[in-house]
C-alpha cells in the first residue's frame, strides 16, 4: 500500500486502541475512590478529550517516521516494525504524570505497546519478506528474479542488503550481476559498506566494491 494509506490505516486503528485505553484508565481512579463513580469517570473522559487529540497527533508524528521502515521483512517477532519501540515516545513528557497516576500511565504505556506489537499494519512488511524469498528461490524465473534485485534496492535496509549480498553468489549471472549493481549503488550512495557485508561476498566481487573507492567500515 502507499505511503498515506498505511499512515491512514495505522491512524484509524490507533484511535480506538487509545480511546479504550483512556477509558479504561479512566475508570481507574473512581473505582478505587470514594467520589461518585459517574462524576469521578465523567471527569476523566472530559480530559481526554485533550489528552486524546494530542497523543493522536503526537503518535502520527512517530509513524510518518516509521513509515519507511514499514518493509523491513516481518520475522514474525514482537515488534512488527524496526524502531517500533519509539511510539512510546509520545508519553516521555508526561512522565510526572506517572508519579500521581501511575496505574493510569501504565495502561497508556500498555495500550501503546500493544499498538505497534499487534495492531498496526504490517502488510508491507509480510510482502517484502515473500519478495525477498522470490529474489532466493531457483523456481522462480530468472528475469523476474534480476529485476526484484534491482528493484528492492531502493529500500536500503538491512535484510534487503542481506538478501542482495546473498544472491551475488546465485549461479544465475543475471541474477548475481544486478545484485551485486545494486549494492554497488547503495554503498556509493551512501559512501560506506560494513567489513563484515563485504567479506561476504565472493573475492572478485570485493574487488569490484574496493574499486569504487567506498570505505570500509569496522562493524564493531
Amino acid at each position: 500500500m502507499t505511503t498515506g494509506k498505511w499512515l491512514w490505516v495505522s491512524v484509524l486503528r490507533y484511535v480506538p486502541t487509545l480511546v479504550i485505553a483512556w477509558a479504561a484508565a479512566a475508570m481507574v481512579t473512581p473505582a478505587f475512590g470514594d467520589d461518585p463513580f459517574a462524576a469521578e469517570f465523567a471527569l476523566e473522559m472530559s480530559v481526554g478529550l485533550v489528552g486524546v487529540p494530542l497523543l493522536v497527533i503526537a503518535t502520527t508524528f512517530v509513524l510518518v517516521l516509521l513509515a519507511g521502515r514499514r518493509f523491513e521483512p516481518w520475522t514474525g517477532g514482537g515488534v512488527r516494525i524496526r524502531g517500533g519501540w519509539m511510539v512510546v515516545l509520545p508519553l516521555v513528557p508526561l512522565l510526572p504524570a506517572a508519579l500521581l497516576v501511575p496505574l493510569q500511565y501504565l495502561i497508556i504505556v500498555s495500550a501503546q505497546l500493544a499498538y505497534v506489537i499487534w495492531i498496526l499494519p504490517c502488510g508491507d512488511s509480510r510482502d517484502m519478506a515473500n519478495v525477498l524469498r522470490s529474489l532466493a528461490d531457483p523456481a522462480v524465473p530468472v528475469e523476474r528474479r534480476a529485476r526484484i534485485a534491482r528493484v528492492v534496492a531502493e529500500l536500503r535496509t538491512r535484510p534487503v542488503v542481506e538478501a542482495l549480498v546473498a544472491a551475488t553468489g546465485e549461479e544465475e549471472p543475471e541474477v548475481a550481476e544486478a545484485a551485486l549493481a545494486s549494492l554497488s549503488a547503495m554503498w556509493v550512495r551512501s559512501g560506506v559498506v560494513g567489513k563484515d557485508l563485504l567479506l561476504k561476498l565472493a573475492p572478485e566481487h570485493q574487488g569490484h566494491v574496493r574499486a569504487l573507492g567506498i570505505k570500509v567500515r569496522s562493524p564493531w
